[in-house]
């Protein structure tokens, strides 16, 4: 007996163009994330080498301006050289402390990105999800198009 209109299977409709622009949009936004991690350790290793350099310049300007020692000065006796020492060590903290920071941030922004990369991967599930529901309901209204079986002729 041939099959009626009604108890024809659904073709699946065609979803290679959409996958392949999803697929396109998925790899775009890795690049994106990519180039926007690049970008953020160039300029932390930037600010990382200009501090240092700052600081390098701040630690000689306080070796010229501290005056020299004198031959047969006590060294037990704090003098000049102690003050520009405690500077030093004040660069040094504020040096680890900028580190510290920078660290902090390197953290902040890789979570960032896992949330990033989180919310991706919840993205491709559900269209994955919609991909495979889309034909599903196809199938199931011709069953119960095929059910009942009226037949309108205008």
């Amino acid at each position: 007996m041939p099959s009626t209109k009604s108890q024809k299977v659904a073709k699946a409709v065609n979803t290679e163009d959409d996958t392949q622009r999803f697929v396109k949009k998925q790899k775009d936004m890795y690049k994106a994330i990519k180039n926007r991690r690049d970008e953020a350790r160039s300029r932390i290793h930037k600010n990382r080498s200009n501090r240092q350099k700052g600081l390098q310049a701040r630690i000689k300007a306080l070796k010229r301006s501290s005056p020299a020692k004198q031959p047969g000065s006590n060294t037990d006796v704090p003098s000049f050289d102690y003050t520009a020492f405690e500077a030093l060590r004040d660069l040094l903290a504020h040096k680890a402390d900028i580190e510290r920071r920078i660290a902090q941030g390197i953290e902040t922004l890789e979570k960032a990105m896992n949330t990033a990369s989180h919310e991706f991967q919840v993205v491709l599930r559900s269209q994955s999800e919609i991909f495979k529901t889309a034909t599903t309901p196809a199938n199931t209204s011709a069953a119960a198009a095929s059910s009942k079986a009226l037949v309108v002729k205008q």
